[in-house]
Parts: structure tokens; C-alpha cells; sequence
């Protein structure tokens, strides 16, 4: 049969519908494909569900059918399966060696009909191909949580890494809104394989930075075991949850501990065409009180969907986006006790969604993204009297070379169990008052887990004042912190 396009990998094809099989799935054809051979990924006799219109199969870390070293006349990507029209097509992407359809080599592409056998090289994996009938023959039919995490490992993992880049790119964009090309479908092909070379390459760094980061919070964790064990010899606090010492700060600054709170997710409810799922929460932030009863974190802490950087949150980002409703409930803990305790919900936070922007992608549906970093605040009414002292004014006055307190959670330490006591750490300022809507550090020394905490300045009556909330880091040593004053 002779190609009448050729071949390429698209997004549309990949996310786009992903997205169609979420929420169109009534009316939507998917295959299965039944391992024949055992591997290191799949076991024979396991059934794997494609609901995407365009898949790859080899060994490359990105094929959504993915295959071990093992099998060395298996091409890195070395077949894919695509719709065309209402049919299917097997394509051989390899140069080096055959794709077999039911025995004979497909030197381009062949169309699929249900009962077909695939090998990849001779000797190689088997798999059959099999379309379902009756009533279970649209997307429709499987359940919603298997929809998502079939989108998660089918639709999103090819260009994993390019979404993250990506959206760190948009979040952390101070001078303001990217547009997400990435979504839209628009990327051609070189765009794509510039993205792709740089993302195989972010991720051989990445992997190296987690191993060293593992590694020295072991160390960090079991410094701060140690610390509170001697405080606990030398007759002082011993970690108990009602004591307000923070780790590292000054004796001066205890007084303010017990409005420092860590931010737990506890569980995540996702509604969408009259089903609900629920999933553990994965993250963690701080919060705090202000004297007029307010709690206050980053709104990327309450809502991470809306500032996207992983696949687990765009993923979260569609539902809310596209007439769903995703809800995460948490629990607040602070070094005040278990009665200082605060539960709430993201539903329940104030901020400013107004000023969300909407894109809409090829496929038509929409995505929504929070309008940069100077409105990443949120906040409930806590009903509790008392909290710390504020100064919207100084917040956007602040003076090159001014030092800043910082307390919150890094990488939820200070956190355990029986002994919650916030970090403590300082920054610089680096930039005359506010630029674009947020205050410039230098020598950050706050990281994940610190976002949502209080920024403190010394006013000149010596007493500390929060002046602004911890957004994210810029590059390798700048901060950006939200004025306090920002809070409407």
C-alpha cells in the first residue's frame, strides 16, 4: 500500500486526543493490544487500552509501548500505530530492522483489522491487535479514573519533559503571560525535535540533581534530628508540637512561630460528567495568620493546576479548565499545638481568578493559566483573633540591600510528626521596590515547600512586620517574593 502521508509525530494526535477520549469518550473508538511475549514492561497475556489516536512503539524512554534493552533488534522507536479516518495504520519507522503484520515485513504502512498479529523483528515482541465490539467498544465504556492515568501515560508522557520546561518558562515569566505553544498544537516539526533534543538532555541533568538533592536532605534531615535531640538533653523544648522554637532563628523571632504554619494536601476530589474520583494530595506549602484573621499562602499552593510545571497538574488543569471541578482539601498545622490546627479547601480560598487567561487549543478545548506571579496569592477567613503584624506600605519600598526573614517548610522539613517548627532563612532585596508586581531577592535561600510562608522585614521599632509571601525562585539564586500589599 503505498504512504499517502508521510508519518509524524503530532501533538494533536497525542494530547489533542487524549483530551477527545476525557471528554468526548461516548462516541470514540479505542484498540487493544494484547502482549504475546513477556518483558521487562509488560507480562504476556496483559491487555493495554490506547486511546490516543497516534502511538509509537520501541525502546525509547517516550514510546507509549515501551520496550527493554533486551531486545536488541528492537529499534528505539521502531513502529507507530495512527488513525486514519475510522481505520488504523501500523507504520515501520525503522531503518534497520523489519516490523512484521501477521508474518510479512511492512516496508511502510499497512492498515490494521481486529485479530492482527504485530512483531517487532524477527524473534522479536508480539502483540495482537484487537478493536473491541458491543458495548464495549467506545472509550466511553472504561471508567473515568482509568481514562486518566490512560491520558497520563499515553497522551502527556512523550512530551513530559517539553511540558514541564515549558511551564516553568510561563510561570516564571516576570515580564509576563508566555503563550503555550505547546498546547496549541502549533509546534512544527523542528520546534519539536529542538524541544525533544533539549528535553533528553534535561533529563540526564535532572536525574543527576534529584540523586544529590536526596542525598543531602538525608543529611539535613538527620542534622535537624540531632539538633532538637540535644535541645531536648539541655532541657529545652525536645520538639513537642506546642513549643514555637524555629530551627536555625534567633531567640528573638520564637514569638512568631506559632502563625508559621505547614500546609498539607491531603486528598484530591475531581468531579467530571457526574463522576467523582479521589486521589491523595502529593504536595506540601506554608501558610500563615495576619493579625486581622486572615490565612494566607501562594495560591500555587492552593490551586497548582492554574500554575502548571508537571504533567500531574496540567492533568488537573484540564478537568478544572473544561467543566469539571477539582477540589483539594488540607490540613494546616503550626508549632502553637493541635488546637491552632486550620482545615479548609482550595473551593474556600479567596484570589484572583478573574484575571485567569484562557487559551483554547486546535482541538477546541480550553486551558486556563494564572496571569503571573504578582497575583500567586490566596487566602481564607480563619475566625481566629490574633496573628502577625503587617505593612502594606514598606512592601513596595523596600531598599536594595535590605535583609529579609524567611520561615516556612523547604521540602516539608521541620514538618514531622510530633514536631512541627518552621525553617528560618534570609535573602536580600536586589531591586528597588516592586518590578512587575513583585519583589526581586538575591542569594535565595528558600525552596519548595517554602512557597505560601511569610516574608519578614525588621521595622525600625526592632519588630518584625510581614511584608510579602513566598512565590518561586528565578534561576539558580533570585527570588520572587508577592508584596503583602498585593492582597485584595
Amino acid at each position: 500500500m503505498g504512504q499517502t502521508q508521510p508519518y509524524k509525530k503530532t501533538l494533536s494526535g497525542s494530547i489533542g486526543a487524549g483530551m477527545g477520549s476525557l471528554f468526548g469518550g461516548s462516541g470514540k473508538q479505542y484498540y487493544i493490544l494484547e502482549h504475546k511475549m513477556n518483558s521487562k514492561y509488560h507480562k504476556a497475556g496483559e491487555s493495554q487500552e490506547i486511546i490516543i489516536d497516534q502511538i509509537e512503539l520501541g525502546r525509547d524512554t517516550r514510546c507509549q509501548v515501551r520496550f527493554d534493552d533486551s531486545f536488541q533488534t528492537v529499534s528505539r522507536r521502531h513502529a507507530a500505530i495512527i488513525k486514519d479516518g475510522d481505520k488504523w495504520k501500523l507504520v515501520n519507522l525503522s531503518q534497520t530492522n523489519p516490523t512484521f503484520l501477521n508474518g510479512r515485513p511492512v516496508q511502510r504502512e499497512w492498515f490494521l483489522q481486529s485479530g492482527d498479529d504485530i512483531q517487532l523483528s524477527a524473534g522479536g515482541p508480539r502483540l495482537g491487535f484487537i478493536i473491541p465490539t458491543g458495548n464495549k467498544s467506545t472509550v466511553g465504556s472504561i471508567g473515568l479514573s482509568r481514562r486518566m492515568s490512560l491520558f497520563r501515560q499515553q497522551a502527556l508522557k512523550p512530551y513530559k519533559t517539553a511540558i514541564t520546561l515549558l511551564t516553568v518558562l510561563l510561570v516564571l515569566a516576570i515580564g509576563g503571560l508566555s503563550t503555550w505553544n505547546i498546547l496549541q498544537g502549533k509546534a512544527n516539526d523542528k520546534k519539536i525535535a529542538v524541544i525533544e533534543r533539549e528535553a533528553a538532555r534535561q533529563d540526564s541533568i535532572r536525574a543527576a540533581q534529584i540523586d544529590t538533592l536526596v542525598a543531602n536532605n538525608k543529611g539535613l534531615e538527620k542534622e535537624l534530628k540531632n539538633i532538637r535531640k540535644q535541645l531536648g538533653k539541655k532541657g529545652g523544648t525536645g520538639g513537642t508540637a506546642k513549643t514555637a522554637d524555629c530551627q536555625g532563628c534567633p531567640a528573638e523571632f520564637k514569638d512568631y512561630m506559632a502563625y508559621v504554619y505547614y500546609i498539607k494536601a491531603e486528598k484530591v476530589v475531581v468531579t467530571f460528567g457526574g463522576e467523582t474520583q479521589e486521589f491523595p494530595g502529593w504536595w506540601s506549602g506554608t501558610g500563615f495568620l495576619l493579625s486581622d484573621g486572615r490565612f494566607v499562602t501562594a495560591r500555587h499552593v492552593a490551586e497548582p493546576w492554574f500554575f502548571p510545571s508537571d504533567e500531574d497538574e496540567l492533568y488537573l488543569n484540564i478537568y478544572a479548565s473544561n467543566g469539571g471541578k477539582v477540589v483539594t482539601h488540607f490540613v494546616a498545622n503550626s508549632p502553637g499545638g493541635s488546637s491552632a490546627a486550620i482545615r479548609f479547601t482550595s473551593e474556600q480560598t479567596i484570589c484572583n481568578r478573574g484575571a485567569d487567561v484562557t487559551k483554547e487549543t486546535e482541538d477546541g478545548y480550553t486551558v486556563k493559566l494564572a496571569n503571573g506571579i504578582s497575583r500567586d496569592w490566596a487566602y481564607i477567613r480563619s475566625g481566629k483573633g490574633s496573628g502577625l503584624t503587617f505593612d502594606g506600605e514598606k512592601s513596595t519600598d523596600l531598599n536594595i540591600g535590605e535583609r529579609l526573614t524567611v520561615f516556612g517548610y523547604p521540602l516539608g522539613l521541620g514538618s514531622e510528626a510530633g514536631s512541627v517548627q518552621p525553617i528560618f532563612s534570609e535573602t536580600t532585596v536586589s531591586k528597588q521596590g516592586v518590578y512587575n508586581g513583585i519583589i526581586l531577592t538575591s542569594d535565595r535561600n528558600f525552596e519548595h515547600g517554602n512557597s505560601g510562608g511569610p516574608v519578614f522585614y525588621k521595622n525600625s521599632a526592632g519588630k518584625l512586620v510581614v511584608i510579602g509571601i513566598v512565590s518561586a525562585g528565578v534561576g539558580d539564586t533570585m527570588g520572587a517574593i508577592v508584596p503583602i500589599s498585593a492582597i485584595k
